[in-house]
């Protein structure tokens, strides 16, 4: 499947504006708006069949909010948050059976409180406390 038809416009001042396609790095290509040259809003990623891949949100360029990626069988790999292009809030993975690989939260792109790995059945594997970041 071919990417969706985009208009791919720039503004007078040179920068993309509007809907776009651009190439995914990992293959593929992504869709999503453009505000004076910077990714904005909910932008998607789909395989190179078109498949949804991952979807989530930028602010100003920045990757921030909500992300989900999937696999290529459609079933949900990993969710997690964005600040500011940094990992921040819950996430959690899934392998690909759908069983609950992990989770736990990241403050500022470094693991933060208790992160908890499971078994197969669902039980408790193990649990890890990291040290909490303190605030400046």
């Amino acid at each position: 499947m071919s990417p969706a038809t985009t208009p791919d416009v720039t503004d007078e001042k040179g920068r993309k504006t509007g809907l776009w396609t651009d190439p995914d790095p990992h293959g593929g290509y992504m869709i999503g708006e453009y505000v004076e040259g910077e990714r904005h809003g909910t932008w998607r990623h789909y395989f190179t069949d078109g498949q949804l891949r991952a979807e989530g949100g930028f602010e100003n360029g920045a990757v921030h909010g909500e992300w989900v990626w999937y696999r290529s069988s459609g079933g949900v790999m990993q969710r997690g948050g964005f600040q500011h292009d940094q990992k921040h809030g819950t996430w959690t993975r899934w392998n690909a059976k759908g069983e609950l690989i992990d989770s736990g939260d990241y403050d500022n792109n470094k693991k933060s409180g208790d992160w908890t790995t499971y078994n197969p059945d669902g039980t408790v594997k193990r649990t890890v406390t990291h040290r909490k970041r303190s605030k400046a």
